[in-house]
């Protein structure tokens, strides 16, 4: 899952790789305040964070915290998995 994350973040344009990096920092380390949070349908511990286009998934887990399952451009299969 790493993997497919760091090819997807090498194909957005510099300036929204800043935005989406600092946003990414704030969500692992449990600091959700200012963010457009909201909890995805059918289960209570997966969420998403809207970031212009581009849309965050993640899921917190009460052991070991946050992690980021997904990061992708809206678009009509984006929540299609979750």
């Amino acid at each position: 899952m790493a993997d497919k994350i760091a090819k997807l973040l090498a194909k957005i344009p510099p300036k929204q790789l800043s935005v989406i990096r600092s946003v990414i920092a704030q969500i692992l380390a449990s600091n959700f305040e200012g963010l457009d949070i909201k909890v995805m349908k059918g289960d209570k511990n997966v969420f998403r964070v809207r970031t212009g286009n581009y849309r965050i998934i993640f899921i917190v887990q009460p052991s070991s915290g946050p992690k980021i399952i997904s990061i992708s451009r809206r678009s009509e299969k984006t929540y299609r998995d979750f």
